[in-house]
């Protein structure tokens, strides 16, 4: 057999200080068995790159952690750094295109790329992707899996999640420990900008994919997605900084049957500022980020204000949160802090199965409880029929409907309180000194639209966890952007 080796060429470009979108091609005469782009850079404060096949198929995908890396597409899994999708390598020619955003300073960005045929592939500085494929060549790219588990009942996860295919310190493997060790039912993987072509299995926790859509003005997470999104146009352009372009971003997620979730709205400087976004095309609000980082109790604090403003105008989001985790499980944002770990706080999600389809389908309806440790289980009768968060109450116009939201807790270690809301205001309040349930009774009559909500917060008004609401009369919504909600609060 023939042995080849070629080095197609370097590239080396200049940036100027702001967001830039570059495309190079190569072109290879004949099939390889592996492709290797080698990536150098300076005065970069962010770059992403996308390597597509002459079908136009995004093949490599890279987030720039380093000053220098080296990232592999093979035949075979095995020759992938994670992020690829392996396969055929056809001749042709293929193009690379980069998202980057230079310093201040003129920045400096060099690749060069190598493939090979019947030798050794290079070694990738990436981990190797392993695991069970998300991503196909054969256009089939929507990932099954069996249900988890068929029962009914309560499951704990984390919707935000990094690796080291974006700028997460973890390996798939290291994280899906980390998981496991947090005793967690499912998780979704939020890379940014990217979303994973394999991962590994196991039989006690759901893996699902995800990405989360990073842009200088915001971000927000795609749950389950199926497809590639458009983050810029055919002629170069950033739609994803740019409020029409971003709101088309969400809409096609939405098409793709994912659930759309805006991310820590109120954390800077990640903070959430396209003014006219359609709030209406989220499904959920991230309340809750990771709580150990810096900043964080104070935005979940604004963000519980922005959740109200929405129901309050009859936009139903369904409130969630996730642990955003970046570091290796004992490494903590702050010197002698704790450690910022996957499943802090937890989303409890009610779900018919343990299934992606279920899982989701229940994130829309609002069936969620999120979680710094504490588990509640609440037990509510409206009219002596069971409801869950996120259901509609029924109210009969001759007639009050007795409401009885009991709460059950386990595993609270100091006093508390537990916090009715309706619509938004304090009407109850019950003081938590031990692991039982605690109850509230009212009446709901007449057309009025109002909701429920529940806190438990610490003796000294620390949030500790937060019930989804239950509502009757809704009201339709037909529009609200991000900068009308705000002049609310």
């Amino acid at each position: 057999m023939k042995e080849t080796l070629i080095c197609t060429e370097v590239r080396e470009a200049s940036l100027l200080p702001g967001p830039s979108v570059l495309a190079y091609t190569f072109s290879m005469k004949e099939p390889m068995d592996w492709i290797s782009l080698a990536i150098s850079y300076e005065e970069l404060n962010w770059l992403q790159i996308f390597v597509k096949d002459p079908d136009g198929f995004i093949r490599m995908q890279y987030t720039g952690n380093k000053q220098s890396e080296r990232i592999l597409l093979g035949r075979l899994q095995e020759n992938c750094s994670v992020g690829s999708v392996p396969g055929d390598i056809r001749a042709g020619t293929w193009k690379t295109e980069m998202i980057a955003y230079a310093r201040d300073e003129e920045g400096v960005l060099k690749l060069e790329w190598k493939h090979g045929k019947g030798v050794s592939a290079e070694s990738s500085t990436l981990p190797i992707a392993i695991g069970t494929p998300w991503v196909t060549l054969n256009g089939n790219d929507r990932y099954e899996q069996e249900p988890i588990n068929r029962s009914t009942g309560w499951y704990k996860g984390d919707f935000h999640m990094h690796t080291s295919l974006s700028d997460g310190k973890q390996s798939p493997e290291q994280l899906m420990q980390s998981s496991l060790r947090q005793q967690l039912d499912f998780i979704v993987v939020t890379e940014h900008n990217h979303r994973h072509t394999a991962w590994p299995s196991h039989d006690r926790l759901l893996a699902l994919p995800g990405m989360e859509v990073t842009a200088f003005q915001g971000h927000w997470n795609v749950l389950g997605i199926m497809d590639w999104l458009p983050l810029y146009d055919e002629d170069g352009t950033l739609t994803i900084e740019d409020a029409e372009g971003m709101n088309r971003i969400i809409a096609a997620a939405r098409e793709q049957g994912a659930v759309c979730s805006l991310n820590h709205p109120y954390l800077a400087p990640w903070d959430w500022r396209f003014g006219r976004t359609e709030m209406s095309l989220f499904h959920a609000i991230e309340i809750w980020n990771d709580p150990t980082y810096e900043g964080n109790a104070e935005a979940a604090e604004r963000a519980l204000k922005l959740w109200d403003a929405c129901w309050g105008r009859g936009l139903r989001l369904t409130g969630i949160g996730g642990s955003d985790t970046h570091l290796l499980p004992h490494e903590s944002y702050m010197e002698g802090g704790p450690p910022s770990l996957a499943g802090d706080p937890a989303t409890y999600v009610y779900c018919d199965e343990l299934s992606g389809d279920q899982l989701l389908a229940a994130v829309k309806k609002g069936r969620c409880i999120v979680s710094r440790g504490p588990v509640l289980e609440p037990c509510i009768y409206s009219g002596g029929r069971k409801v869950l968060p996120g259901d509609q109450v029924v109210i009969h116009a001759q007639s009050a409907v007795p409401i009885r939201y009991s709460i059950a807790i386990k595993g609270m270690k100091e006093k508390g309180k537990m916090i009715w809301l309706l619509n938004g205001l304090n009407v109850f309040e019950a003081d938590v000194n031990a692991d039982r349930p605690y109850v509230y009774e009212t009446e709901w009559a007449g057309d009025i639209y109002r909701w429920l909500r529940v806190e438990l917060r610490s003796e000294y008004g620390t949030l500790l966890a937060f019930i989804n609401p239950i509502y009757a009369n809704p009201i339709g919504c037909a529009s609200l952007t991000w900068e009308e909600v705000n002049a609310e609060l």
